[in-house]
This record gives C-alpha cells, structure tokens and sequence, in this order.
C-alpha cells in the first residue's frame, strides 16, 4: 500500500499539471525538481490540480465495477451472486472463506480507496500554502471537498473492514513496517471531525463548472452522509445507541427542515430517479443529494453488464435473491427494481427470467446507460428499449451520472432514528408513508400509508422500507443495515428462499464474517495488519 500511495499522488499531481495548458510553464520549471504538496498548492490553480486529481480517485474508488469490496454485497439477503460468469460473488454469498480471486478483487479495492485518502490528506495537510493567494473562506472550501471525500472513503472502508489503518499523512516512507489497524471508532472519530468541517465550509449548491455537474460535494451532502455516519455507529459494532440514534435523528431532520434552501425532494416516480439521461440541476428540487460524474471510460459497477443475464451479455454480479424478491411489495417500485421479462429483436423475442441461466429476476436500476436511445418508462410502466432491444448497449461502461446519497435515505434515516430515541411522530410517519406511496403508485397517493404502529412494528416497518428502497447495489446497502442491525444470521438462514445446492451456506455466519480481512498482499507487506478483527475470534 506505501508504494502504492506514494506513487499515486505524484501521477495524479503529474497528470493534473500536464492536462492544465495555461500552467504549461510551471510545468517547464519544475522538470527537474520535486513535485511534493509540501512545495505545491501555493496557489488556486494548482489547488484545483490537485482537487480534480482527488475527484477522479474518488470516483474510480467508489465506482469499479467487480475489483472491489463490493463483493461482500452478495452477503445480504436481497442479491445473490451466481457465480455464473464471476464466482466470488457467489463465494460470498454462501460465505466461503475468501480464495485468491477475491481476495485480489479486494486488494484492488483497497488501493483505490487508499489512493483517494492520500491524495485527500495531500490537500488537507497542505492548501493552507496558498494562504498568501487566496481567503480563509476560499481555502476552505477546497480543504471541505477534501475533508467529505476523506470522511465518505473512510466511511467505506470501515463498514467492509471495521478495524484499518487510519492514515492522515501523505506519504508514509518505504521501510515504515510499524503501521497497525486502528480501533473502528477512532477511524469514526476522523469521518466525524471531517464531517464537521465539510458541513461548515461547502456550499449549499456549485455555480460554476465543473464542480456544478462534475459531482461536486456540498453541504447538504456532508450533513446527509454525517447522518448516515450516527445511525451505523449506533448500532453494531460500536453500540453506541440511544445517544447516536438521537444524532442521526437530529442531523437527519436538520436536512428536512432546509430541503428547500438545499434543493431536496423526492421524485414524484421511483423510476425518474433512475432516468439514464438525467442532467445534474436540469430540475430543482431533486433527489439526488451526491452523485459521480462518469465519463465513457469508466467501468462502474452500476452500468448494463452486472445486471444482465447471460443470455443478454451480462455478468450477473446481481440478480434477486427469491425470498427477498416475493417478499417485495408490489408497485412502481417493484416493477422498476426488477426484470422478469425480457425483450428483443423488436419485440419479437420475448422470455421470463425462468427460461434464464440464472433463473431468477434481474435489477433494472442502472441497466439503461444514456449511450443509445429509447429506454423509456412512464407511470404505465416499460415503454421503448424496454419491449423491444433490451440487448442493446451490453457493456461495463456507462457516462450516465451514478446516484451516491439520495432523499429517500434522508427521510427513512429520521423515521427510524426517530422511533428509536422516542417513539414515531407525525414527521416520522410521513418521511415512511412518503416512500411507502411514491413506491406504490407515485407521490400524493396515500394508499400505502401507515398509521398507528407500535413503535417496535413502526422500526421493523421502516428497516424493511429502506432494504425495498436500496436494494440492488446502492450505496446505502443492505448489506450494512444487515451488519448493523446484527441481522445477518437470520437474513441468510430465516429469510433465504433458495432450494438450489450452489446457493447453500458453507458454514454459518458469525460477527468475524460480517467484515473482510485486510488483503494478503497487505499482511505479507506489513505482518501487523493480520487478523484485523482478533476481537470477534
């Protein structure tokens, strides 16, 4: 990893210089020195070098498509991982002890994520340099970006591993061997300090590009994700409780009450939210809350191939899980979130998920990309590509705008924290109901609402709420509700609906399975990051 993280600023730092032509001449005059972030940064432009470094390893950190820890998803009760073009999905979903092919996914998953932390630190260690060109409030705008991009890294990191490395410095000299995990709450502790800042100094909403539909990050976002941040350490396997259920609470309704400052709302369809050609502040208010911006040549996970069949091209890296499929209730949203139909040649071709390899329902959410025309849908449901050239555009590449944090997430994080600390008000069951309706026939409908739930119904009611919302890959996973919740023994015993022998539990799941183990390159690199977990043995 030390290498690793050494070379990667330096080529990100080269390769923003490089690509900037009004600073051609720096670049001449400093062929022959060093190009450290100790004697960089002493100025706006090149602190905007090392931002648009840091936003192009964010997002190839959080949107790879199989080389990553997002293996461990197909742990959860509503993907399964068939193993049909990549086994380790399925590895992981029957909870195999992990073999040379994943554990190289995750390694490549861990340098990403490091690679963006570095670059990270680089700026935040480093831009008060440019104090003698820019304001107090300038130069902390662009230590905020870093300081959300940090927190949110590290916030991935911590919920797939539980005990890392934290590291705040740049660079971390070659025959430095002494690096040990540290203790999960104290990485929360930075996510948290970063946060904080991040909410401070980031503006409402970009006006100028390419931060404005390039992705950039803004308060609104910080105080969403810090939100987010409470509700996982209240739970397993920090257990802070009622104290961080009541900050979750409190941050949560914070961004409902400046919604309209902030531009959030929920979609009036679940299916808009997905538009494969939605542009970033076309409509206010919106949905989406952070978003990667992807150009064509980045693979993603969330693009037409991890959600094909085989049949159609795909790699099946999530297809539905059958318990959790009949259990989803119907609607919009169940039409949207899955595929049991499938159309080609025009039209002329058509076959249900049966006939599949598979045989079991695909999830839509990301499988229309804005490559190619037609993919239409509308409140009577599938229209265009989708009833008639599903196969087209079968790729592991999309430039459509990847959804990260979104409202719904906003309004299910109060309802349940809310009911948590003192029970459900009337806010909290219409956060729920909102989601519930805008699921079943679309917002302003009410046939979907509840009402007058014991307030233990009122949690199990909003924690199945969010599976249905986020299944499928979403950054808000089931798979981390599951971890917190400590639901994952029952999810993939009770809950599973599967006779086929290639879907059967190894061995049961205990505390220690619920995260990975650092990469073996690591350990062999550095013997002190073995056994990252030893208080769950």
């Amino acid at each position: 990893m030390k290498n690793m993280i050494i070379s990667a600023v330096l080529f990100v730092l080269l390769l923003a210089v490089t690509a900037c032509q009004s600073n051609s001449e720096f670049l001449k005059e400093n062929l022959n020195g060093k190009l450290f972030p100790e004697n960089f940064m002493k100025n706006e432009a090149e602190l905007q070098m090392m931002n648009t470094g840091l936003y192009e390893l964010f997002t190839e950190a959080m949107d790879r498509p199989y080389e990553s820890m997002e293996i461990k998803m197909a742990s959860a009760d509503d993907i399964l991982g068939t193993g049909n073009q990549r086994q380790y999905y399925n590895e992981m979903e029957i909870n195999m002890d992990i073999s040379s092919g994943g554990d190289a996914d995750i390694q490549l998953g861990w340098e990403r994520c490091y690679n963006c932390i570095n670059q990270a630190n680089a700026i935040i260690n480093n831009y008060k340099n440019a104090a003698d060109a820019m304001t107090e409030a300038e130069l902390n705008g662009y230590a905020a970006q870093a300081h959300f991009i940090r927190a949110f890294t590290y916030f991935w990191l911590v919920r797939f591993y539980n005990n890392i490395p934290l590291v705040l410095d740049a660079y971390v000299p070659d025959n430095d061997r002494s690096m040990t995990c540290s203790k999960a709450e104290s990485i929360y502790e930075l996510i948290i300090d970063d946060l904080e800042f991040a909410e401070t100094w980031l503006p409402v909403r970009w006006e100028e590009e390419p931060l404005k539909s390039g992705g950039g990050v803004t308060c609104g976002a910080a105080k969403t994700l810090l939100a987010k941040v409470y509700l996982q350490m209240a739970g397993f396997p920090l257990n802070k409780g009622y104290e961080y259920y009541a900050l979750a609470r409190d941050k949560a309704k914070e961004v409902i009450d400046n919604a309209g400052e902030y531009g959030y709302a929920l979609r009036k369809h679940f299916y808009e939210v997905w538009d494969p050609y939605w542009v970033p502040y076309a409509t206010t208010p919106d949905e989406t809350i952070l978003w990667a911006s992807n150009s064509l040549n980045d693979y993603t996970l969330r693009c037409p191939n991890p959600s094909r069949p085989i049949e159609l091209g795909g790699w099946e890296s999530m297809v539905a899980e059958m318990g959790f499929y009949k259990r989803f209730p119907e609607g919009e949203r169940k039409d949207f979130t899955f595929v049991t139909d499938f159309y080609t040649e025009g039209g002329t071709k058509h076959f249900s998920y049966t006939e599949l390899t598979c045989k079991h329902p695909c999830y839509r959410k990301w499988w229309a990309d804005d490559l190619s025309e037609g993919w239409e849908w509308n409140e009577d449901g599938p229209a265009g590509a989708w009833l008639t050239d599903m196969d087209q555009t079968a790729d592991w590449y999309s430039s459509r705008e990847i959804v990260m944090l979104r409202y719904a997430d906003v309004l299910l994080t109060y309802a349940e924290a809310k009911a948590r600390t003192d029970g459900p008000d009337d806010l909290a069951y219409q956060c729920l109901n909102d989601v519930r309706n805008r699921a079943y026939k679309g917002m302003g409908t009410t046939e979907a609402s509840l009402s007058g739930l014991t307030t233990e119904a009122f949690i199990d009611s909003v924690v199945w709420e969010r599976a249905y919302e986020f299944a499928g890959f979403e950054y808000s996973a089931r798979w981390f509700d599951l971890q917190r919740l400590e639901l994952v023994e029952t999810a993939t015993t009770e809950w599973r609906d599967e006779t086929e022998e290639k879907y059967r539990l190894v061995k049961p799941y205990t505390k220690k399975d619920y995260f990975l183990p650092i990469p073996s390159k690591e350990v062999r690199l550095n013997p002190n990051l073995a056994n990252n977990n030893p208080e769950f043995e």
